[in-house]
C-alpha cells in the first residue's frame, strides 16, 4: 500500500472553511527579550487538514483527541480534478461516493 499524506502546510495563506478565521501567528517572545522565539497559534478546528469529529455534530460524540490516528490509516481512494467545483456540486459527488461506499460494504457483510 503506497502512503499518501494529505496534511496541508498551516500559513497565513491557507484557505479557510467560510466564516472560520484565518491562521494567526502572534508574537510571544523574543530572543533578544527572553533568549528564545515563541508565537502562539490561533487557528480554527476547521483550518488546513483536519478531521471532524463525532462530536462537532453529535452532542455526546468522541472528541478529536478521543480517536485514535490507527482509525485513519486505511486503503483510499484519491480522485483528482483539474477543474475547481462549486460547493453544492462537491457536496454531491461527496454524497454519492458515500452512498456507492456503503453499497459495497453492504454487499461485502452479505458475500
Amino acid at each position: 500500500m503506497k502512503i499518501l499524506d494529505l496534511t496541508l502546510t498551516i500559513s497565513d495563506k491557507i484557505p479557510t472553511f467560510p466564516g472560520s478565521p484565518k491562521p494567526n501567528f502572534i508574537p510571544w517572545e523574543r530572543i533578544k527579550d527572553n533568549g528564545y522565539n515563541l508565537e502562539l497559534l490561533f487557528l480554527s478546528s476547521h483550518t488546513g487538514t483536519h478531521l471532524d469529529a463525532p462530536y462537532h455534530f453529535l452532542e455526546n460524540g468522541a472528541k478529536i483527541h478521543e480517536i485514535s490516528p490507527t482509525r485513519l490509516i486505511c486503503e483510499a481512494v484519491l480522485i483528482k480534478t483539474k477543474k475547481k467545483l462549486k460547493n453544492n456540486l462537491f457536496m454531491l459527488i461527496i454524497q454519492e461516493m458515500v452512498m456507492y461506499t456503503l453499497q459495497i460494504q453492504c454487499i461485502m457483510r452479505i458475500s
